[in-house]
């Protein structure tokens, strides 16, 4: 049974790791949109922050219900590809967050899961035109990506399991995250 404590703390960091998803999108968008206006990534910004006020007076019970888990995913998902569009980020760089998307939902360690985002980021930054000098904005790919996995890795890792239940420490100081109930089936020995 889980504690009321325990999942307004869950509740509490995954609006956390919302925001920093929603601040390090937006500033990614604005900064790769420089030959067109910011507003509508403006705009898909301060309604996704509006949006995270809201989630945050939902109870923690029903917050971590798959009837109001799978529409934030989705429209998260949405808003963050919105921005990259908008901000006409390239090809590489859409298939690079789709990646993320992936790992995150097959990788159970949240260290190998940020690792793997950052290879990605910097990946992504070599493969970038660079022609702009150091003060180009796909210096921000690699915070996008950390903030991708983080977020999407916090989230959908759990849910999946359909475990409400805070990360722990492993073996070797790793953070993991629950595993399914169908991962830890005893042997049966005949």
């Amino acid at each position: 049974m889980i504690r009321e404590a325990e999942a307004l703390l869950r509740k509490q960091r995954f609006l956390l790791c919302r925001y920093i998803l929603i601040l390090v999108t937006g500033a990614l968008g604005v900064l790769q949109a420089n030959s067109s206006s910011p507003m509508p990534i403006v705009a898909l910004v301060l309604l996704a922050l509006v949006s995270n006020l809201y989630l945050a007076t939902v109870s923690p019970f029903s917050f971590f219900d798959a009837t109001m888990q799978a529409p934030i995913l989705v429209t998260d998902t949405a808003m963050v590809s919105a921005v990259l569009l908008v901000s006409r980020a390239s090809q590489e760089f859409f298939l690079f967050f789709f990646f993320v998307l992936i790992m995150a939902a097959k990788i159970e360690n949240l260290i190998v899961l940020l690792i793997g985002a950052f290879a990605i980021g910097i990946a992504s930054l070599l493969l970038s035109d660079m022609s702009t000098g150091l003060a180009s904005p796909v210096f921000m790919r690699i915070p996008f990506m950390l903030a991708t996995a983080l977020f999407y890795g916090y989230v959908v890792l759990p849910e999946r399991s359909g475990q409400m239940t805070p990360m722990s420490f492993g073996s070797g100081g790793a953070i993991r995250l629950p595993r399914s109930p169908t991962a830890a089936r005893p042997q049966i020995r005949a």
